[in-house]
């Protein structure tokens, strides 16, 4: 009684604690699909990335023009006096400032009568402030910004993919670890029986039935303990391929068999594109450039203030707000003005401290590409050799279990014979069950370490 309601814990489980659950069957390829539809991780950097080109529009937004329009009224000595205008500012690549418009203002010297101007005031600056270099920082940082979202995705998508393979693998030698342990209990179980029934007829000692009888009890507890694995092995799967827990739980998964090929190719072969391919390397590459300009940009900030203000226009005056505008359009004197401001910081010392952060930071960029790049290099060199190496498990575990399912077979014949006993049986079955584990295991390793060598060449398969 014992045994079968370990047998139904294991092949039941889906119905013993809660509903019925559908029995969802796997193969590799739907698993990685499902990852890329359905993994909330990947949601998130998507959007990351769709935030990233906002980011981009943002930063084009400061040169955008914008229409401004204001009205005053206030009194002075009892007088009330007007004043209102209308124009168009805005930024330009270089750092000028422009405004173009018309303003019209009540005379504090005679009320009743208005001045207007229309015409065009420009500011640009000649040292801080000055250039595309400076202006157009932070648009081209933003750019940067968003290429670097757009690498940080494809590293999230190859890391997911590897990822789900590695959750797949561990579920499939999970299955077949408990596969294992139920074929090699049953075998021992049909071992106690067999015996059981030659200490009946007297031709083997009792001693030798409580042995199988013990070894029967540890292999139900080895059955127990690989369930629980294939439990957990499911929902580390499940969290990577669902997107809503009510769904995960309904099923109960099953990986279905698979085996990589050989690769065959050297290690010189995937050298060339290696660093071209890899997320984590143009992301580094992206981060030295940002360092850069904004290097530049904070240079440009610790210099003085230089500008050269420029005005030009025509302004006119009349009884009124309206006549002082008529008049500045239709025959209106021609004003214009030209000028300099100059500002030195003393001691400027923020913004000294600020350019030579932004040096330091330049430097940790630069040295943290060639970290990346030799990263890359050794972990890539180390998951081809242990690829290799795994690829070779595989055929010496499978060798070695037919070897051990043979010496079984042999044994049992020979304990049919009488020339055996027991004990040897029992070794012989333990010998099968390690050599099914290494076998399973080995496969599962070498599957994961093609998904590893994938994922560090940029390939998502």
């Amino acid at each position: 009684m014992k045994r079968i309601f370990t047998v139904l814990l294991c092949l039941a489980g889906s119905t013993l604690f809660g509903e019925e659950r559908s029995i969802l069957v796997l193969t590799k390829e739907e698993a990685m699909t499902r990852a890329l539809e359905r993994n909330l991780g990947i949601k998130i950097v998507r959007a990351a990335v769709e935030i990233a080109g906002q980011g981009v529009e943002l930063a084009k937004g400061s040169f955008d023009p914008e229409l401004t329009a204001s009205f005053n009224s206030a009194s002075v000595d009892d007088q009330n006096l007007e004043s209102a205008g209308v124009g168009v500012n805005g930024l330009v690549a270089t750092g000028g400032t422009y405004s173009v418009g018309i303003d019209s203002s009540e005379t504090l010297s005679s009320p009743g009568d208005f001045d207007a101007f229309a015409g065009l005031t420009f500011r640009q600056p000649l040292l801080r402030n000055f250039g595309f270099s400076a202006n157009l920082a932070a648009l081209r940082i933003a750019r940067y910004q968003f290429d670097l979202s757009e690498w940080e995705y494809k590293q999230l998508l190859l890391d997911t993919i590897a990822s789900t393979i590695f959750a797949f693998n561990d579920l499939y030698e999970a299955q077949k670890n408990l596969e294992s342990a139920i074929r090699i209990r049953d075998l021992t179980n049909q071992t106690v029986m067999d015996n059981d029934k030659r200490v009946s007829l007297g031709a083997m000692a009792r001693l030798d039935i409580v042995e199988a009888q013990a070894q029967l009890a540890s292999r139900d507890d080895r059955v127990l303990s690989a369930s629980n694995n294939v439990t957990r092995a499911q929902n580390r799967i499940k969290q990577l391929i669902f997107d809503n827990a009510s769904e995960a739980l309904s099923y109960q998964l099953q990986a279905e068999a698979y085996a990589e090929s050989e690769v065959f190719d050297e290690f010189s072969t995937y050298l060339s594109a290696l660093l071209e391919n890899s997320p984590n390397y143009h992301i580094g590459e992206i981060a030295l450039e940002i360092a850069r300009l904004r290097l530049v940009r904070d240079k440009n900030q610790a210099l003085p203030s230089l500008d050269l203000i420029a005005q030009f226009g025509f302004s006119g005056s009349g009884s009124s707000m309206g006549a002082s505008i008529d008049s500045a359009f239709s025959g209106g004197e021609e004003t214009y003005s030209l000028g300099a401001s100059f500002g030195f910081p003393i001691m400027n010392r923020s913004r000294k401290a600020r350019e030579a952060i932004s040096v330091q930071r330049e430097r940790i960029a630069e040295v943290d590409l060639e970290s990346i790049k030799q990263a890359i290099q050794l972990e890539f060199f180390a998951s081809f050799e242990v690829m290799q190496t795994n690829f070779k498990r595989v055929y010496a575990t499978q060798l070695a279990r037919e070897l051990a399912e043979q010496s079984l077979e042999a044994g049992e014949k020979k304990l049919n014979a009488g020339t055996s006993s027991t004990f040897i049986i029992l070794r012989l079955q333990s010998d099968l069950a390690l050599a099914e584990l290494r076998e399973i295991s080995a496969i599962a390793n070498y599957n994961r370490s093609v998904a590893d060598f994938n994922r560090l060449r940029g390939v998502l398969e």
